[in-house]
């Protein structure tokens, strides 16, 4: 019988890895269900006795599917734990197991909001935040509403981004297929048709074959570069003087550093604009808010933001203190506290914040993809230049 591996959230809130004796995944889940474990993710088979080892992927919880389907149960008056049931019915398995910990823990008297602050895999800040708010002021069905739509946003965002950097890595990969292949095949073939021939190559011709020997000489090269970067990459994004190093080297790249600040103060004003609008004191809103930057130095520039607001100063000036934060915005803002208007100029000033990131991504887009096909075709160029060369120095030879 396989041993399952999964990472599950505990009744506590803890997250953790764990082994089932199980014929098939179905039944693995469902004896972790008994035990009052959440299955996050699938992590595959352990090894066995040929250490073999597979991974079975699956989907993870989507807390922005789950939100679009609560919401329209809330606002049509149906109870939350009555909705949660509905939920349950028609979900998919990782929907299932947050629903059913969602309802047990409703049954055991615990709040919406505290039971998705202790599931932060699957809950962000954000929305434990709001749901607290809406609980507290009855408003529950109009938050939930809210964070359909900021969730939305946040996907078809991310899925832009995702999808503008789609063509540029399949020109990028093909390319460089097409460059080792030359390097590693075709040159070589030519080198041993001048040997036999006693004749030397072309100088373009022979430096081109020492690039493809030096290629296949330390073959075993790239894929440990390969995977140490990945590792490298990996450990860069938990905390620590790695990933600090990590996002001040982005911070400082051409053009996609100033595209980095953007994404990440528009996702503290978008988040921050929700929860002022949804009536959060501003305290608290500020400190979920930070939460979502993902950057350490952006997010380390606004440490002094909720001392600063206890001590009585203004939102606009402490934000403004920030080398991160566009002065337009700081400008606007300004005017809103004077209006008290605050979380409609937050929310504007968001927008304006992503349709920029988007401007600059078409731009930077725009100006990458020609760039990076000139730079490979002149790399295939001098490839197939030198190939060129050693047929026209073989026809003279004849």
């Amino acid at each position: 019988m396989p041993k399952l591996r999964y990472a599950v959230l505990t009744a506590g809130g803890a997250r953790k890895e764990v082994a089932v004796d199980a014929p098939d995944d179905a039944a693995a889940r469902r004896r972790l269900r008994r035990q009052g474990l959440i299955v996050v993710r699938a992590l595959g088979e352990s090894a066995g006795k040929a250490g073999h080892f597979r991974l079975r992927r699956t989907p993870r919880f989507d807390v922005y599917i789950f939100t679009s389907r609560l919401s329209p149960l809330l606002a049509a008056g149906i109870p939350l734990e009555h909705g949660l049931a509905v939920l349950e019915e028609g979900g998919r398995e990782e929907e299932r197991n947050v629903v059913q910990r969602l309802r047990r823990g409703l049954h055991e008297g615990k709040k919406f909001s505290q039971l998705t602050r202790e599931m932060p895999e699957c809950f962000p800040p954000l929305f434990s935040g709001l749901i607290e708010t809406g609980e507290e002021s009855g408003c529950l069905p109009e938050v939930t509403r809210e964070l359909r739509r900021f969730l939305k946003e946040s996907k078809e965002f991310r899925e832009f981004v995702l999808t503008s950097s789609i063509y540029p890595s399949i020109v990028v990969s093909v390319t460089l297929l097409v460059i080792v292949l030359l390097f590693t095949v075709f040159i070589p073939r030519f080198a041993k048709i001048f040997e036999e021939l006693g004749r030397e190559m072309p100088f373009l011709t022979r430096t081109m074959l020492g690039v493809g020997n030096f290629m296949q000489s330390v073959w075993w090269i790239w894929p440990l570069l390969i995977f140490g970067l990945v590792l490298l990459y990996r450990k860069s994004r938990r905390p620590g003087r790695l990933k600090t190093a990590k996002d001040r080297l982005l911070l400082r790249l051409p053009l996609l550093g100033g595209i980095i600040t953007a994404i990440q103060t528009g996702r503290f004003l978008r988040t921050l604009s929700i929860m002022v609008k949804n009536h959060v004191q501003l305290l608290p809103a500020v400190r979920i808010s930070r939460k979502v930057i993902e950057n350490d130095l952006i997010r380390d520039s606004f440490a002094a933001v909720e001392d600063r607001l206890r001590g009585g100063s203004r939102l606009s000036a402490i934000l403004g203190a920030s080398p991160y934060m566009p002065p337009g915005s700081i400008a606007m803002l300004k005017i809103a506290e004077e209006s008290g208007e605050i979380g409609e100029m937050l929310e504007r000033i968001a927008e304006e914040s992503e349709e920029d990131i988007r401007v600059r991504v078409k731009r930077l887009l725009a100006f990458l993809e020609p760039g990076i096909i000139l730079v490979l075709a002149g790399v295939v160029l001098l490839v197939v230049l030198s190939i060129f060369l050693a047929i026209m120095d073989m026809n003279v030879i004849k």
